[in-house]
């Protein structure tokens, strides 16, 4: 029984975190399941102390229930215990399924726009010496004053493009791991989190204890020769019986309804979704290309014609060809990223 019951205490205790979130998200889920938990696993003391009216079923009944008595001991609840595991398996299972969705709808944009940063910062390097080469022309009466400020206007728009890209990314989740196949994962913890909420159910229908204490008159010479007691209560809800088809047809419905899209937390999250973006950012992508190698072809061209005037005309182009090249880095990362959360690259 010592053993039983620290073995009791030693679950209500435990840890149940596992897999912890940056966003506290897993630590919110798995720390309110390990306080539910502990409840259910720990054991009940409970004591009756005085002129206790004694029913039919009790443990000790006497024929005379008059005189003061003390009813003390301990509760075990079996069903209680099973109830807390399954509470802390649904929540690792919920912190599965947000670790997996944040992939599909998080880290995937993080990738995208951590390519277009790197893009931006190095362009920024360059940016900073044709301001500098400006500044001299204009001081040399090379330059008009109105190109000198059209320069710096266009080093502006990529300083803030690259402002907003890094912004963008605080927002997000940076990657905790291999994306490949993070959508069927998701699908998985989610189809699990609804599992641990079936036997949940099905385990309200139970109620199954163990009672050790002690019972005794306290006012009687002859008083109870063995007062202590051992007691196994077992109780079952005929609902039982009618609990199996139902939970089969609510597990069977969340599936449709999370691969379908239109549960609000699969709402990013469904492989018709993530289809319809890789096609979208597919077409996307060949057209950015196609401009970017246009771009990039007009100023090898300039590069060989050499002159003032084509000097200042590439800069205006090199700025344009930065921005699509960022912008097709940008697609690229994403179209791979999205592909690796559908699994092997499908």
């Amino acid at each position: 029984m010592r053993a039983a019951v620290l073995t009791v205490l030693l679950l209500a205790g435990g840890d149940a975190r596992a897999e912890p979130s940056g966003d506290g998200y897993c630590d919110f889920v798995q720390g309110v399941a390990a306080a539910n938990s502990a409840v259910l696993f720990a054991p009940t003391l409970y004591t009756q102390f005085g002129l206790v009216e004694q029913s039919a079923g009790a443990v000790a009944p006497d024929v005379n229930s008059g005189g003061l008595r003390l009813i003390a001991g301990m509760r075990v609840s079996l069903d209680g215990i099973y109830k807390g595991l399954a509470t802390r398996d649904r929540a690792r299972a919920d912190c599965r399924r947000h670790t997996a969705l944040e992939q599909v709808r998080g880290e995937t944009t993080y990738q995208a726009l951590d390519a277009r940063a790197t893009v931006l910062d190095q362009a920024l390097v360059e940016s900073e010496k044709i301001l500098k080469q400006t500044a001299s022309d204009l001081e040399a009466r090379r330059t008009t004053a109105q190109e000198a400020t059209a320069t710096r206007l266009r080093v502006e728009e990529l300083r803030q493009l690259a402002t907003q890209t890094r912004r963008e990314m605080s927002l997000l989740p940076q990657p905790s791991g291999p994306l490949d196949g993070a959508l069927g994962a998701f699908q998985r913890a989610d189809d699990a989190v609804e599992k641990f909420e079936g036997k949940l159910r099905r385990a309200q229908a139970f109620d199954v204890s163990v009672r050790v204490g002690f019972d005794q008159f306290l006012d009687r010479q002859d008083g109870n020769p063995s007062p202590y007691f051992a007691v196994v209560v077992v109780g079952v809800n005929l609902g039982a019986l009618f609990q199996g088809a139902a939970n089969e047809r609510a597990a069977a419905g969340r599936q449709r309804l999370v691969r379908s899209g239109r549960d609000p937390i699969a709402a990013d999250a469904s492989a018709d979704r993530v289809r319809a973006q890789i096609e979208t950012l597919a077409q996307r992508a060949e057209e950015v290309a196609a401009l970017e190698a246009d771009l990039a072809k007009q100023i090898q061209t300039l590069d060989r014609l050499g002159g003032e005037d084509s000097k200042r005309y590439r800069q205006t182009v090199w700025f344009e060809w930065i921005k699509m090249k960022a912008e097709e880095a940008y697609l690229v990362a994403h179209l791979k990223a999205l592909r690796e959360v559908m699994g092997g690259g499908s």
